[in-house]
């Protein structure tokens, strides 16, 4: 079993990713060792970064914005995860040759049950604001489980052959349906950088009346801990998740994928003194009721 490997995430920015944190404490916990550092790419650069990687300066990679598209023309192999999402965000480096696969539709539908046992993924309607490499891997997972995907782009049309295997349908931020698409959705997920630290005042273009009480809305913004888009959607009744239980859950799926070890559990417990804040931000007594009590019919809006 190999106990100790080099890896670095790939992006501009990076100083966001909380990454780091995650694989200390693995180390902390008895590994394997993950020696994880931060490599802002500048636009143009990222062959390069990929030829360091495949040069063997790392022994793996994880992909962030704004690469994990375009970072699939410049791998060897894509796993069939990576294919169905058209999205990368780790990767593998087996002598030579780099294989990449998606962490984040995995780690989203763990968190997801994890945090909501019971719920049932399965001819749920879901929104997803973006159309991005998290947007994608999200929806690519999700559909696979038999959701009804909705995507917000800003140009459907010009995105639909892209897109269309991984939604049932694609909106305009201009759609005069937005609203009401939205409030029919059980599910709303947030998967545009707009919020992120250190720009947290942006907010995504959704009218925040599109959000109702009984949604379920969760931002994949993990850093501030709570966007002002979680803020306000909370205000209107809906219960919030923010990303830090689908960044440790991909995390795990990840290291499993570098180093076959069977760390990503690991990884999950050393996680749990990371983050003492409940990520649904509410008491434990109520977030205990609410799980026990979760049914997506309950969201849901027949209208």
């Amino acid at each position: 079993m190999t106990t100790s490997i080099r890896a670095v995430l790939i992006g501009h920015p990076v100083e966001h990713s909380r990454s780091p944190e995650l694989f200390s404490a693995l180390a902390a916990a008895g590994g394997p060792r993950v020696d994880f550092g931060l490599e802002d790419v500048p636009p143009g650069r990222l062959s390069a970064a990929l030829a360091r990687l495949r040069g063997g300066e790392w022994d793996a990679a994880g992909v962030t914005i704004p690469y994990k598209e375009d970072v699939a023309a410049l791998v060897d192999e894509v796993d069939e995860v990576a294919a169905r999402a058209g999205s990368i965000n780790a990767i593998v480096r087996r002598g030579r040759r780099l294989i990449g696969t998606n962490t984040d539709g995995p780690g989203f539908v763990r968190a997801a049950q994890a945090h909501l046992p019971g719920i049932d993924l399965s001819g749920m309607p879901v929104v997803i604001l973006g159309a991005g490499g998290a947007a994608r891997g999200v929806s690519a997972a999700l559909k696979a489980l038999g959701a009804r995907v909705t995507m917000i782009t800003r140009s459907p049309r010009r995105r639909g052959e892209l897109l269309g295997s991984l939604a049932d349908a694609l909106v305009a931020w201009s759609d005069p349906r937005l609203i009401t698409i939205v409030r029919r959705a059980a599910l709303v997920i947030q998967a545009t950088p707009l919020g992120m630290s250190p720009h947290t005042a942006g907010l995504p273009p959704l009218p925040l009346q599109a959000l109702r009480p009984g949604q379920l809305v969760i931002d994949l913004i993990y850093t501030p801990w709570q966007t002002r888009f979680l803020e306000s959607a909370r205000q209107r009744g809906a219960m919030g998740l923010n990303g830090w239980p689908m960044l440790v859950h991909q995390a795990a799926v990840a290291v499993d994928f570098w180093i076959e070890s069977g760390a990503g559990a690991r990884l999950q417990a050393a996680a749990q003194g990371i983050e003492a804040r409940d990520p649904l931000r509410a008491d434990r007594e109520t977030q205990a009721r609410r799980a026990e009590t979760w049914d997506q019919r309950s969201v849901a809006c027949s209208g």
